[in-house]
């Protein structure tokens, strides 16, 4: 009895430093210099929400409509969503592609679609082996992967992710940061875009600089000295950061010369159970109905439409 007892606190306490697994991640494409992944969390009740949320009769009806007629709930049905990102010069040239993980039944969704704004409004483009469904505009469209996983975006970042889901093109950029994902985030962003990176390293200088003039404030050697020291001949390689129930956690990885595995990561550990994110969400849920129910938004004015490139 003495050795069964033994054996059992002897595995707990190896499984206790054994870490958490990492996340098998949708394959990222070529170009991309953003990632931010979502897992939804059985222990946040995500569904309560929509129970509990002050939502307009008209709004009600609309999203009962959709749930009844294409068996889908968001909220409960998505167990994961995976966005991924190439900056352009503006936000109306930036490419987007977010893969849904889940269960979606394509005939229901697609029936409902086409019900609603006409089967004339969509266009097919076959990528490979898969079919997109894409506005006559072509500004976007959405694909069935599978009966588990549904993607959606810009066209060119679509071609992009199905591209890279058959092995071609494929990032690199992400290998460093992946293995740190872990499958109790809530929510992790991961920026592998070495180019973009270097690009936003040097706008932050120039912001500085900028505010400081303003200002109307002279330089100042001690600030200037320090800011050359830290950055000189850094080449950003990627930035990391993940949320988890209880813990926040951020890593920069840089190489600087002939150092190539720099890196400065920060942790923040809550150690509070009432204001963990799983404590917080149930308590939020609970004075939800107490909140007022949102204002219809104005419409935006058009945009002039962003130039067409692979993403």
């Amino acid at each position: 009895m003495f050795k069964k007892i033994l054996y059992t606190v002897l595995v707990f306490v190896v499984l206790s430093y054994i870490p958490a697994q990492a996340v098998d991640l949708e394959p990222i494409p070529a170009g991309a210099d953003l990632v931010v992944f979502v897992n939804n969390h059985s222990a946040l009740p995500l569904g309560d929400l929509l129970k509990a949320a002050p939502i307009p009769p008209i709004a009600q009806e609309k999203i009962d409509e959709f749930f009844a007629a294409t068996a889908f709930n968001p909220l409960k049905d998505i167990s994961r969503a995976q966005l991924m990102l190439k900056k352009g010069a503006s936000k109306r040239e930036d490419h987007a592609s977010i893969v849904l993980s889940g269960s979606f039944n394509k005939d229901k969704i697609m029936g409902f679609i086409k019900d609603k704004i006409g089967s004339e409004v969509f266009g097919e483009e076959n990528v490979g082996r898969l079919t997109i469904y894409k506005s006559k505009d072509e500004k976007g469209g959405l694909c069935f992967i599978d009966g588990s996983r549904l993607a959606f975006g810009t066209l060119p970042a679509l071609r992009a992710y199905i591209d890279a889901l058959d092995g071609k093109e494929l990032s690199n950029e992400f290998n460093e940061l992946k293995p740190h994902l872990s499958d109790k985030a809530y929510a992790a962003v991961m920026i592998g875009g070495r180019e973009f990176l270097k690009q936003e390293m040097d706008k932050n200088k120039n912001r500085r600089r900028e505010r400081m003039e303003k200002m109307g404030r002279g330089p100042n050697p001690a600030a200037e000295w320090l800011s050359e020291y830290i950055t000189e001949g850094v080449e950003p390689q990627g930035v990391f950061i993940q949320l988890l129930d209880s813990k926040l956690e951020a890593k920069l990885m840089y190489s600087r010369g002939d150092a190539k595995n720099n890196s400065v990561q920060a942790m923040i550990e809550v150690n509070d159970p009432k204001i963990a994110i799983s404590r917080m969400f149930g308590e939020f849920v609970k004075i939800l109905p107490q909140l007022p129910a949102p204002e219809p938004r104005k419409k935006p004015q058009p945009e002039k439409a962003p130039t067409q490139n692979r993403w």
